[in-house]
């Protein structure tokens, strides 16, 4: 019987956190070794433009799924996406594309998030949790038309792998305050999460004078209306006895996240 070939072998294409290029050989269909740091380019790129809500609000969940998982190989990958992934990582077309056929897969596992669609075109989205990273389908499914990464500085693949960010974040250093605030508390939240329920709640300006009054007052809310924590991994949203819709989401081995709060909506 015949030797199953072997993959090519080839220079890691990565560099590692210092901007050093990477000597290792490696096989694999993205160009990563696995040994180095993985990064696409020696220095981190610029982060990208927030991005418009008013587009991403158009885009509605749905229980359906555009594709299987192992059908992730078997779909186009357009220009317009590969040229996204190069200009957010860096790296060459081959390994832009190895690496979103992989995100494309787990996205597509069944214990992904649930999709979106769009209302009007038709389109697919497809996103890791907090929206990190995000593909689109056609309408057919059989083309991914965008890519989008919230990381600049990492891949999925860097993420999975736990390669830490070359780039500090002003924001989160801005925010080490309000981190402080939850050590005790039984979920997580952002900032701008306690912000707004202080102005639809409290009607104030939460700030870092009154912060701890804001979130103590939140969970006496919390308790008054209802709003029980969720155990199940995933997203999740409780309607509490105001008619307040909170968002949340439950990671591996993490205490609950608040994403969101916001006043439901008659269907």
């Amino acid at each position: 019987m015949a030797a199953i070939p072997q993959p090519p072998t080839r220079q890691c294409t990565r560099y590692n956190k210092d901007g050093s290029r990477c000597a290792a050989k490696t096989s694999m269909a993205d160009g990563w070794c696995r040994s180095c740091d993985g990064f696409g380019r020696p220095r981190a790129a610029q982060p990208e433009a927030k991005p418009d809500l008013r587009q991403e609000t158009r885009w509605r969940e749905t229980s359906d799924r555009p594709l299987e998982s192992d059908e992730a190989y078997e779909v186009s990958i357009s220009n317009a996406a590969l040229n996204h992934f190069i200009d957010a990582h860096g790296g060459d077309r081959r390994a832009a594309e190895a690496q979103i056929r992989s995100l494309l897969e787990d996205l597509l596992a069944v214990d992904a998030r649930p999709a979106l669609r769009h209302p009007e075109t038709g389109r697919w989205r497809l996103r890791t949790q907090r929206d990190k990273f995000s593909v689109t389908l056609s309408r057919d499914a059989a083309v991914v038309t965008g890519y989008k990464a919230r990381h600049v500085d990492r891949t999925y693949a860097q993420v999975k792998a736990g390669v830490s960010s070359r780039v500090a974040s002003p924001r989160r250093e801005r925010k080490k305050w309000f981190l402080a605030l939850q050590t005790e508390l039984p979920f997580g939240m952002g900032v701008m999460t306690a912000r707004l329920f202080a102005r639809l709640e409290l009607g104030v300006e939460m700030t870092e004078e009154n912060a701890t009054e804001v979130i103590e007052q939140m969970q006496d809310y919390m308790a008054r209306a209802g709003v029980s924590l969720p155990t199940q991994e995933g997203e999740s949203r409780v309607t509490d006895l105001a008619g307040l819709e909170w968002t949340f989401e439950v990671l591996p081995e993490q205490r609950p996240y608040l994403v969101h709060i916001s006043w439901g909506t008659e269907g």
